[in-house]
């Protein structure tokens, strides 16, 4: 029997030590990054939301001059709606009609657990666009109305609005704030 001595090889492995001291450094890098991929997380909702609200509209006026027909983008109450909604409130569906009644294009609006709000100031929640390309309210030519799409979710620029200027034309916001 081989007698043990003191110049006898380590088993090889980690100690304690060295294991809590590695667990230790990944909750530390946890607790920055979860945060931080929190509010990544959002606004992406954020930005992904706003981009289809955007495509929505840019499709319907795309859809108007094509057909040479009025085209509406509207808020809907059912993801199945065949009409625009009367309702007031935030938006949880959308819908593209063609003048005739034909729903073009739907969508359903997310809202993560209702941390996501979409509203608008547009006249009975609905713009039509025309042949001509031009966005119209009840009340004639949209002139500076918006889609606001907000996050409940504290952070800094937890809003997006979607603004229809003079001639159609969209552009979009960040903001901070409550949202409506």
């Amino acid at each position: 029997m081989p007698v043990l001595t003191a110049n006898r090889r380590r088993a090889a492995g980690f100690t304690i030590v060295e294991l809590m001291f590695t667990v230790f450094i990944a909750a530390v890098l946890m607790a920055i990054a979860v945060p931080s991929f929190r509010t990544m997380m959002t606004q992406n909702r954020l930005a992904t939301q706003t981009n289809d609200l955007i495509g929505a509209a840019n499709y319907a006026r795309s859809e108007a001059i094509t057909r040479n027909r009025n085209v509406s983008l509207c808020k809907a109450d059912t993801a199945t709606a065949v009409a625009c909604s009367t309702g007031t409130g935030n938006w949880s569906f959308w819908i593209v009609l063609n003048s005739d009644g034909t729903v073009v294009r739907t969508g359903t609006i997310n809202t993560y657990g209702n941390t996501l709000r979409v509203s608008t100031t547009l006249t009975n929640n609905a713009v039509t666009f025309g042949a001509d390309g031009l966005a119209r309210t009840g009340t004639g030519l949209v002139a500076n109305h918006t889609i606001t799409v907000c996050s409940t979710v504290s952070l800094p620029e937890n809003i997006r609005t979607i603004t229809m200027g003079a001639g159609s034309r969209l552009s979009t916001a960040r903001t901070t704030g409550t949202c409506p």
